[in-house]
């Protein structure tokens, strides 16, 4: 009888101790509106660390903030910092938020901002170029830090948007970032913490940082999980194992549309990409493409039409020869690139590219005219187009041959060593605001600089950007610019496009980000559920 009693009282603890420990996680997922958000993507993560290229977006995102942010209409806003304040362009005061914390409980202050500037400068050679003009950073007080500039620069504060503090106290004895790996090295002030990277299943994790100054966000937990490739994410997508498909600055492959679209679990947003999707980069200090009218004449041996029917659907437009978008801050009409393989062979006849032997490839002094072109692996439809690209230039008598990398060779190459002689990739909506705007970064010599430009015109042209307080001036620039590269073509956009963001019905609330799509903080505390 004892020992029936003593069952009974065991069984009965049990199952009141199930009883509380469903009711605690009930309550703990009625706090947030979303329990979890799972994201599918073929972004390649290589490590936890503040060196790795596409964990940097996700902690963009998530787990760190800047001292400002782009804000749902483009504007630049306050993060970090509430205030800031300049007389010159040149010494810029920031006055940081109070109670800002750290994912391990210590206080955030200007000590932070400094640290990170001065670190990140040092030790990744990225930010070398970001933030070439920074001279100095001072520390007024817990809640001031200057940033002195070498020289006026109204644009700096877009050039910011990419600094991610870190906390000094974490990182002070880190002598190489990128062998500093995990949890720890994850640290930030943002309102997610990251929890678990499994590389064996693919999954990243994240959970809410319940103190953060605005408050608990509305969804409990964001995974990420890892896909070798678009065909295999987009069918974990239809079957509903995850909620939405991402990749940074690109939207969804358009050959996935057309089923996507007749699922009735499935929604697309159309967004404006002020980035460019594709375009064909000139090392301009390279034999051949140091031409500009060698350069021309290639633009003319691409059929773009095809290229945006086959990458964009049709979903965008033949770009001009101005580089930037429609919509861009000071755009102008130029002409628009076209296609001619005629026009193409009869200047590239002109230059004296002859194809003696009839081999089907044209020669310069007895050498046969081949190019090599870099292509990203990591990013989808680059190595297609790059074959595509290759047919074209091959029916004028080029050969073009291509060299497939993944992200981190490719950022050797282009960003380091500045070693190729043509390269294939996209451009960011950032991307195409860094430096002076328009896409200055990517070409000029004396920043990221894809294309090596060292003309003495444009960079006038740069400098004068960069240096105006005048917006109409800045405007006025802005054409000038414009009309240089429909002159000199150091690249070519291959076509424009509306990025196209799918996602399960059952969210809403979604607020998009020039920088970010839908995956930022102000979805963080808008998304909920509901038809």
């Amino acid at each position: 009888m004892t020992a029936l009693k003593t069952t009974t009282i065991k069984t009965c603890t049990i199952f009141v101790v199930f009883l509380f420990l469903s009711w605690f996680q009930i309550s703990v997922a009625e706090n947030y509106k979303i329990d979890r958000l799972t994201v599918g993507t073929t972004m390649t993560m290589n490590n936890i660390d503040i060196d790795d290229y596409y964990f940097g977006i996700m902690r963009a995102m998530l787990t760190h903030r800047s001292l400002v942010q782009l804000a749902e209409k483009g504007a630049v806003v306050k993060d970090m910092a509430e205030s800031w304040e300049t007389t010159d362009a040149k010494r810029w005061v920031f006055h940081l938020r109070p109670k800002l914390i750290w994912h391990d409980g210590v206080a955030v202050t200007a000590d932070d901002v400094k640290f990170s500037m001065e670190y990140l400068l040092e030790k990744i050679p990225v930010y070398r170029w970001h933030f070439k003009l920074v001279s100095n950073v001072e520390k007024i007080n817990d809640r001031t830090v200057v940033i002195n500039l070498s020289e006026s620069n109204p644009r700096f504060l877009v050039n910011l948007l990419v600094l991610r503090v870190i906390p000094e106290h974490i990182f002070k004895d880190v002598a190489n970032p990128k062998q500093f790996q995990g949890l720890k090295a994850a640290i930030g002030s943002g309102p997610y913490v990251f929890k678990q990277y499994d590389n064996a299943s693919g999954v990243i994790r994240f959970e809410a940082f319940e103190r953060y100054y605005r408050g608990k966000p509305n969804v409990r937990e964001i995974v990420f999980r890892l896909f070798k490739n678009p065909d295999t994410l987009n069918l974990a997508f239809r079957k509903g194992e995850i909620d939405l498909p991402y990749f940074y600055a690109t939207g969804t492959d358009p050959v996935y549309i057309n089923t996507l679209k007749h699922n009735p679990d499935i929604k697309l947003r159309l967004m404006n990409n002020p980035g460019i999707p594709n375009v064909l980069f000139f090392n301009t200090q390279k034999p051949f493409v140091s031409n500009p009218d060698f350069r021309k004449a290639l633009s003319y041996a691409i059929n773009y039409e095809e290229i945006l029917k086959l990458f964009a659907a049709s979903n965008g437009e033949i770009p001009n020869k101005g580089f930037i978008p429609e919509g861009s801050l000071g755009y102008i009409k130029t002409d628009s690139f076209s296609y001619s393989p005629e026009k193409a062979r009869q200047e590239l006849t002109q230059l004296g590219l002859i194809d003696q032997d009839e081999d089907g490839i044209r020669e310069a002094n007895g050498q046969p005219v081949e190019i090599e072109i870099i292509a990203r692996t990591d990013t989808a439809g680059s190595l297609r187009l790059a074959e595509l690209l290759k047919n074209y230039l091959a029916a004028v008598g080029v050969k073009l041959s291509i060299k497939a990398v993944d992200n981190t060779l490719f950022r050797q190459i282009s960003d380091k060593e500045r070693s190729h002689t043509m390269l294939l990739s996209r451009t960011t909506p950032w991307g195409m605001m860094m430096w002076a705007g328009c896409g200055t970064g990517y070409l000029d010599s004396r920043n990221i600089g894809w294309s090596v430009l060292d003309d003495l015109k444009f960079h006038s042209i740069v400098d004068h950007m960069n240096g105006t307080l005048e917006s109409d001036v800045y405007i006025n620039a802005v054409a000038e610019l414009q009309l240089y590269y429909s002159d000199m073509v150091p690249a070519i956009p291959l076509y424009w496009n509306k990025m196209i963001q799918p996602y399960h019905k059952r969210f809403t609330g979604w607020v998009e980000n020039p920088m970010y799509g839908f995956l930022w903080e102000e979805t963080w505390f808008n998304l909920t559920t509901g038809d």
